[in-house]
């Protein structure tokens, strides 16, 4: 399936509704056009951006105090490897 843009003056485009959604863009995200070996340009969405993550989050259906519980769970884990990392030194 393909897009169709009209260039304006400026060089700007607006990229279709549908293709944003597909892409998961918000308003100041950016995107790279790449071009490949056989001359086609590929459009890749660069979303380092909160909204991006609330969807990625909103699409795992993550439940409140989901990120809460991996938050202590990763730093249980991380002073458990910190604890072993002493004790080995002090056997030293």
């Amino acid at each position: 399936m393909g897009y169709n843009a009209k260039v304006t003056s400026k060089g700007q485009i607006t990229l279709p509704a549908e293709m944003r959604r597909s892409l998961n863009l918000r308003e100041g995200d950016r995107i790279t056009f790449a071009k490949g070996e056989d001359g086609r340009f590929y459009v890749e969405a660069k979303t380092d951006s909160l909204g991006a993550l609330r969807g990625i989050v909103k699409a795992a259906k993550v439940k409140p105090g989901d990120i809460e519980s991996w938050i202590e769970e990763a730093r249980g884990r991380g002073a458990g490897r910190l604890g072993a990392r002493k004790a080995a030194r002090k056997s030293r």
